[in-house]
């Protein structure tokens, strides 16, 4: 997976007594979650059905109660390439969540405050490497960013103003709040929190994170403007980053991001989310073409430094039915446009749809469709071609797009069990004209304490 970075926020303490005040914070929600995770009362409002752990006696009633919700889950992907690669194999990569959310106003009396920590172990296999299947964009994205557990979130939130305008800072990640779209496929191309990465290779999405401040203004019931700065210290990409607050290293730059997100609810339910956005990286990346045309590394020709980068992007929903089960079909439409001259794969088109309730006898299920193009950068293939044009004998492959398209069926066993099928067939993979397409068997497994 592409990886991403994120600016330096530094938090200035005012005073011993303000130090000792916050430990003191954190200590009293501490010592609430043991205290009711101890205490006998009765499970009365809490959906136990949908929750394995169930409600712990109770004492998620009572941590709700408090402002307290812990979530846990595990989520797994299995892969088979039936067709493609050089070997059959199969893949199973992993998942393991905890999070905390706590809601300080109820707390602490600290209005409209929140503070957030998140914590992701990711385990297993790539289909794409095991059967050394070459692909731009993976067949399972929940894999990437190395076994290990890390960091994923450590936040506190403000709103202000009747909620008009929020304010995040801490150790956060980009794909929480921009380029936001459903993740209904295993195929990394229709899933933001995975191919948002490929808007620069200094965006650190989950379960990366770095330190940052994210900023939300309501314009109007309907349009919100966001804003993000985030470190791009690319040490955020180390293992033995893990459960650091803050990153090491000499290498300094910031990842902005600025969008502008439309929502409306039109008749009969069928509401709709549209977004447009902006990426600019300052952090130094050596460009895909040297100084002679070709690309770098090819020949002894030097490759300029790029001192910023830049991309934009685009991203639609849109309910179009409602059915008497209260789903229907909604449909999606995403772009990702990013700077050509330092980033390998330049643009990630995304189009598609699923239908929620599909059966009236499975009202919880679904079913999905997407059609995606993964595109090399336009620089970087024309200078693939110039190299084949003055050096016949010694050809570099000249790639393109690649074109995935994924059919699904969620199918939920319980409301805390989830199993989804999925079927892959990935068209020119790598973008290689003559590569064998290929057809990937999926199943994803989702299981929520």
């Amino acid at each position: 997976m592409n990886t991403n970075q994120q600016p330096k926020f530094c938090r200035t303490w005012k005073g011993e007594s303000e130090r000792y005040l916050n430990v003191a914070r954190l200590k009293s929600i501490a010592a609430i979650m043991l205290l009711y995770s101890q205490s006998g009362y009765a499970d009365e409002s809490f959906d136990v059905h949908s929750h394995l752990s169930g409600g712990w006696l109770g004492a998620r009633d009572k941590l709700a109660e408090q402002g307290v919700d812990v979530r846990l889950g595990y989520f797994s992907q299995t892969a088979h390439n039936l067709k493609g690669g050089e070997s059959t194999e199969t893949a199973y990569a992993d998942q393991f969540f905890a999070g905390g959310y706590f809601n300080l106003e109820k707390l602490l009396n600290w209005s409209g405050a929140e503070f957030k920590v998140e914590l992701t172990n990711r385990n297993g296999e790539l289909i794409n490497e095991k059967a050394n299947l070459p692909v731009l964009l993976q067949s399972q994205q929940i894999y990437g960013r190395g076994n290990v557990t890390r960091l994923t979130q450590f936040s506190l939130t403000q709103h202000l103003f009747e909620d008009q305008l929020s304010i995040k800072v801490g150790r956060i990640y980009p794909s929480a709040d921009f380029f936001a779209m459903s993740c209904a496929f295993q195929h990394l191309t229709f899933c933001s929190g995975g191919s948002s990465n490929y808007l620069s290779s200094s965006w650190y999405g989950d379960p990366l994170s770095a330190l940052g401040v994210q900023l939300t203004y309501k314009v109007t019931d309907n349009l919100l403007f966001k804003l993000g700065s985030y470190d791009a210290n690319p040490a955020t990409m180390s293992l033995n980053q893990g459960l650091k607050l803050t990153t090491s290293g000499e290498v300094n730059g910031t990842t902005l991001v600025g969008e502008l997100e439309y929502k409306r609810q039109y008749k009969n339910g069928l509401d709709g989310d549209y977004r447009f956005g902006v990426v600019r990286s300052s952090l130094d990346k050596t460009k895909l073409v040297n100084n002679a045309g070709y690309p770098a590394g090819t020949t002894s020709d030097m490759a300029a430094i790029e001192d910023t980068d830049n991309a934009f992007y685009f991203n639609i929903e849109q309910q179009l039915t409602r059915n008497s089960s209260g789903g229907g079909l909604r449909i999606f439409a995403s772009m990702i446009h990013a700077d050509q001259s330092v980033s390998a794969i330049g643009e990630v088109l995304a189009f598609g749809g699923y239908i929620d309730a599909p059966l009236v006898s499975r009202p919880h299920d679904r079913i999905g469709f997407a059609v995606g193009r993964n595109s090399v950068s336009n620089e970087l293939s024309d200078a693939q071609r110039f190299y084949n044009t003055n050096f016949s004998d010694d050809e570099v492959l000249v790639r393109d797009h690649e074109y995935p398209i994924e059919l699904n069926y969620n199918y939920v066993v319980t409301p805390a069990i989830q199993l989804m099928p999925s079927i892959q067939y990935i068209i020119d993979p790598n973008g290689d004209n003559d590569a064998e397409n290929a057809m990937i068997a999926g199943l994803q497994l989702s299981l929520n304490f």
